[in-house]
């Protein structure tokens, strides 16, 4: 009989559902989605970005970047300003709300929370496991 429950897809699916499911629980601690912290995160280490970009380096489409900025528009957490080279382009900033909440919440809250996951994983291999996650992620830009 086919246990599926053995291929590395599922569990690296299962797993990544688990830790997803962790992390959000812990960024709605502080009234933020995880996909919310992750824009913020961006934001916060590229002042005046585009939409485009931040999906971009979030691994997100530009719609759904769209709607989670609209959300932190919302909560007085980023802002959208006109760029002056162009005006049909927006760049997005953090409030100083935004960045507050980054700064004294969400940054120690994913770092202690990158230490616990760490944290699972066997010291004497930890540089192999993260070169793995490399190697998946490069081949699988790359498919």
């Amino acid at each position: 009989m086919l246990d599926f429950t053995n291929f590395l897809c599922f569990r690296i699916n299962a797993l990544s559902r688990r830790i997803s499911r962790l992390y959000n629980n812990r960024c709605l601690e502080h009234g933020v989605t995880a996909s919310q912290s992750f824009v913020i995160f961006d934001v916060m280490d590229h002042e005046g970005t585009s939409v485009k970009d931040i999906a971009e380096r979030i691994q997100l489409d530009s719609p759904a970047v769209t709607g989670l900025i609209d959300r932190l528009v919302k909560e007085d957490l980023i802002e959208r300003k006109e760029d002056p080279q162009d005006r049909r382009s927006l760049k997005i900033y953090l409030t100083p709300k935004g960045r507050e909440l980054a700064e004294t919440k969400l940054v120690p809250m994913a770092n202690e929370f990158n230490e616990y996951i760490r944290d699972t994983v066997d010291p004497n291999i930890v540089d192999i496991f993260r070169h793995s996650l490399d190697l998946m992620d490069t081949r699988l830009r790359n498919a």
